[in-house]
């Protein structure tokens, strides 16, 4: 198990598989409470299960051996679906969960029909459903990097704006803060930040990775600003831990690092009903 803390110094595969771990479950720690508080589990999963649309006509296109080429068209087309999302969802009278799930089962059916039907995409799915670290360039690390960089400050600086918008829509576009501005930014940001996480965590499980920090802090933060503060925490820690044990059981990168995250929910809870019965 040591060794397993010797290789991600040793092996450069596995020193851009960490630095991008960092980077996504910082990102993904920062934007899980207001995806726990939107209610946007669903939008998440729909938005995740939608690249496969972009990344099929990405492989068609440009092939699997440019990642800077498939990130891309990955991300324009997933980002052209995610506006008729965000379009569709805004403040609509029809319930959201039935648009998201139309969308979310003809993006993903329409990916794999076209992957399926194009002679030229010879690029392997299944590593992009369920994430692969062998796959990570430098260029996918970059990219991370990036992404997060660009993410980050748009939450942080004006918190104060998204946590009125999150809580109290209304409240929020009769002080003039730009409610549907915002939905359509985190839109954006957030699949920005799926499309990059696809090689680490995979189309499939990227969205426990935005679900289960934003969870445990708000379930056990004692304040709404602290929740962001231990959703982070509790991210990156449970991904290097998550990380570590895929290099250790030689198990997928994406599948590990959700039941890791998972699994230390159940702890931190069963934990804390343990000490209220004593």
């Amino acid at each position: 198990m040591i060794e397993s803390f010797s290789d991600f110094i040793h092996y450069p595969f596995l020193t851009r598989a960490l630095i991008a771990t960092i980077f996504l479950a910082l990102t993904c720690g920062l934007l899980s409470p207001l995806v726990i508080a939107k209610r946007y589990a669903f939008v998440g999963s729909a938005v995740s299960h939608s690249t496969l649309l972009g990344l099929a006509i990405g492989i068609y296109f440009g092939g699997s051996d440019s990642s800077l080429t498939l990130f891309f068209w990955t991300l324009i087309i997933t980002l052209i679906l995610s506006m008729f999302l965000a379009k569709s969802t805004w403040r609509q009278a029809l319930p959201s969960d039935t648009l998201i799930g139309l969308f979310f089962t003809a993006t993903m059916g329409l990916g794999t029909l076209v992957h399926a039907l194009s002679t030229r995409s010879s690029g392997d799915l299944l590593s992009y459903l369920f994430g692969n670290v062998l796959l990570l360039t430098d260029t996918d690390v970059m990219i991370a990097v990036i992404v997060s960089l660009l993410i980050i400050p748009l939450i942080v600086i004006p918190l104060k704006s998204w946590l009125l918008s999150t809580y109290d829509e209304d409240f929020a576009i009769i002080s003039g803060v730009p409610a549907k501005a915002l939905h359509y930014v985190f839109t954006i940001a957030l699949t920005a930040l799926i499309v990059s996480a696809i090689k680490v965590s995979g189309t499939v499980l990227v969205n426990a990775l935005l679900l289960t920090p934003g969870f445990f802090a708000l379930r056990f933060a004692r304040s709404l600003r602290a929740s962001f503060t231990l959703s982070v925490s509790f991210s990156v820690l449970s991904a290097l831990l998550g990380l570590v044990l895929a290099n250790y059981l030689e198990t997928p990168s994406g599948a590990t690092l959700a039941v890791t995250q998972v699994a230390l929910l159940m702890v931190a809870i069963f934990i804390s009903k343990f000490k209220r019965l004593i």
